[in-house]
């Protein structure tokens, strides 16, 4: 049975009003799906995407050898 939820994300410790970066409220069935609405929402504020259950990125084998993969990761590049 969905439920409201509050999510807030804060910075650091600091418990100022201006230290709250989001606070919404959501309908969802369970904790962590509240959160990845909130984290989805962020994300697509700030120009990028997230991917939902199941889903997977894929690269291609040029890219995963350079290391130019989105995430910037240089696994399998050997180093300079």
């Amino acid at each position: 049975m969905p439920a409201q939820w509050r999510v807030q994300v804060w910075l650091g410790d600091d418990t100022s009003p201006q230290a709250c970066l989001r606070d919404e409220k959501v309908t969802a069935e369970t904790e962590a799906e509240a959160l990845a609405i909130v984290a989805r929402r962020a994300a697509e504020e700030a120009g990028g995407e997230t991917l939902n259950d199941g889903q997977e990125e894929v690269f291609s084998r040029t890219e995963v050898g350079t290391g130019k993969v989105e995430h910037g990761s240089t696994a399998g590049v050997p180093e300079a």
